[in-house]
């Protein structure tokens, strides 16, 4: 016959099964279930623990940043979600695909600000329509978007004169261009300023070999205009209409998680935020937001097919401070 104390013995084993194993296997909490969801979508792994708990950690923060933003809104307005970005934290974002201190890159050729009344514009103009647009490209970690957004503007002006749409060398510039940090940032104006003085032949992407000055056939940057236009943004909509894409510089740092729609507000317009350059493919007045199209260089996978939209006439996100137009010969 069993002992008393074995029958205890029995009771505070069972008592262990019913209180204690099932809080030592408690499970992921609901963030944590969102994460492995959101790693397998944009299919990364992360193996070590502790980088595991760093990415988890942003990831949380973006949840909650993407709440706030979407917080205020209308029918329209951008919306915020996971996005290939979401695992990073605000920092790294900006470190690894912005700028800082943009605006302190334009010094030696300061934006001329003035104002204009609203002149008679299309109610909407698409660069993209005509041809005039070539593919989305992705920089990846390189800070050269003020490379990229001025050779994407050349070949849009070049494909307009000449009704035929060519890649040019972004990584000619890159390697070669004067007054600019290549991969660590640089300005469209003193990009352009620099294309313009040494009259420099941008190569088509197909022939850059990686020599600077060796090209012979490429395509010459006749003239260009880079002014702040706070205020004039009637004067972006007449250069869209009638000259064609521009180059502008802006300030992306909310731009994270965004996965659509127009942007028109949490975007600062102060110049001392510029932190990325981007190109200005066209704009719909007809919109419920009237707009800007906007087109990135964080590939496809970005936003809208790797556009976006930002609302026009309010200086949104900076994009009326430093608004470069070109032509070609």
């Amino acid at each position: 016959m069993a002992s008393w104390s074995t029958y205890l013995q029995a009771i505070f084993y069972i008592a262990l099964l019913f209180f204690v194993i099932p809080i030592r296997i408690k499970g992921p909490d609901q963030a944590e279930s969102q994460f492995q969801e959101y790693l397998k979508r944009f299919n990364k792994t992360y193996d070590d623990p502790s980088v595991y708990q760093n990415r988890l950690h942003a990831f949380k923060q973006s949840l909650q940043t993407i709440e706030t933003l979407n917080s205020k809104k209308r029918n329209g307005s951008a919306l915020y979600g996971l996005t290939k970005f979401s695992d990073l934290l605000p920092e790294e974002f900006f470190q690894t695909y912005l700028q800082s201190n943009l605006s302190q890159k334009t010094h030696s050729n300061e934006p001329k600000r003035h104002h204009h009344k609203r002149a008679t514009v299309p109610n909407k103009v698409d660069w993209r329509e005509k041809n005039a647009v070539t593919r989305i490209y992705n920089q990846g970690s390189c800070g050269a978007c003020w490379a990229y957004s001025v050779i994407e503007t050349v070949e849009s002006m070049n494909a307009i004169k000449t009704n035929k749409s060519e890649e040019l060398s972004v990584q000619e510039i890159i390697d070669c261009a004067g007054n600019n940090k290549g991969c660590n940032g640089g300005d469209i104006c003193t990009l352009l300023s620099w294309i313009k003085a040494t009259n420099f032949t941008i190569q088509r992407h197909a022939d850059y070999g990686g020599k600077c000055g060796r090209g012979s056939a490429g395509v010459h940057v006749r003239d260009f205009m880079c002014e702040g236009l706070v205020g004039s943004e009637d004067v972006m909509l007449r250069l869209l209409a009638d000259n064609g894409p521009l180059a502008v510089a802006i300030n992306a740092q909310t731009w994270q998680n965004y996965i659509g729609g127009v942007i028109e507000y949490h975007c600062d317009g102060d110049p001392s935020k510029l932190n990325h350059a981007v190109q200005i493919v066209g704009y719909d007045l007809t919109a419920s937001i009237p707009h800007y199209i906007v087109r990135n260089t964080w590939g496809v996978d970005f936003g809208d097919g790797g556009f976006l939209y930002i609302a026009v006439d309010k200086n949104m996100c900076g994009i009326a401070n430093e608004v470069s137009a070109l032509r070609v010969l």
